[in-house]
């Protein structure tokens, strides 16, 4: 399927919504793969929102923007709540543990800060939404490990599954991932420099800012309704 999937998301994004996808026997004869690749190709397309699969007639294009939007305004709609309480316990935790991470980092973890970093732009960059989320969590994991404070270490990994659900949806679409780099390469500069000030205030405008586009995105979902 690794093979077959791209191609066939290629072909759904260059056809016009309405459209039909190839069958599932297409598929197969079209580019030699098994009924069950097939199968699960179409399955994998409907899950990311590129089509819709109607029993009897076949699968077609969907407008994927407007599907993004309307799973976005549903999660955000379903964990109102504790997306305000992470965010709450973010503002309060994570500018410290930068103002921290500035005063204590060593040249070995301020390395591999600066590796995050410049890496970021390629990865948000991608398709990978897994990447994405695995690279932002690197970025403020090694930011605590610098803070060099083990119970503030221990409090916020209690609330790294709710941060990892969080991330995947802020890292994929409607949501712009890029939106998040100037905020990296900020704290990290704070941080280079020993700027505990800075660190901390460039971290919570990076919160904030999370924040603001998370409400912005769903106040839009929800005119659009």
């Amino acid at each position: 399927m690794d093979e077959v999937l791209p191609v066939l998301r290629n072909r759904a994004l260059e056809l016009d919504v309405g459209q039909q996808m190839p069958t599932e026997s297409q598929i197969v004869t079209e580019y030699g793969v098994s009924r069950q690749t097939a199968r699960e190709a179409l399955a994998a397309l409907r899950a990311e929102g590129h089509i819709e699969i109607k029993h009897g007639l076949g699968a077609f294009v969907t407008d994927k923007a407007a599907t993004d939007r309307i799973r976005f305004q549903d999660w955000f709609r379903g964990n109102q709540f504790e997306i305000s309480e992470l965010l709450e316990m973010r503002a309060a935790i994570e500018p410290f543990v930068a103002e921290l991470a500035a005063e204590r980092i060593t040249d070995e973890q301020l390395a591999r800060l600066r590796e995050s970093v410049e890496g970021f732009e390629a990865i948000l960059l991608a398709g990978d939404v897994e990447a994405k989320v695995a690279a932002d969590e690197n970025f403020h994991g090694i930011i605590m490990e610098a803070s060099r404070n083990n119970g503030l270490s221990v409090f916020y990994d209690t609330f790294i599954p709710s941060l990892r659900n969080y991330r995947g949806h802020v890292f994929a679409p409607p949501a712009d991932p890029l939106l998040a780099l100037p905020h990296h390469q900020r704290i990290y500069e704070a941080i280079a420099e020993h700027d505990a000030e800075r660190a901390g205030k460039y971290m919570r405008d990076h919160i904030d800012h999370s924040k603001l586009d998370v409400q912005r995105l769903a106040d839009l979902d929800r005119q659009s309704a």
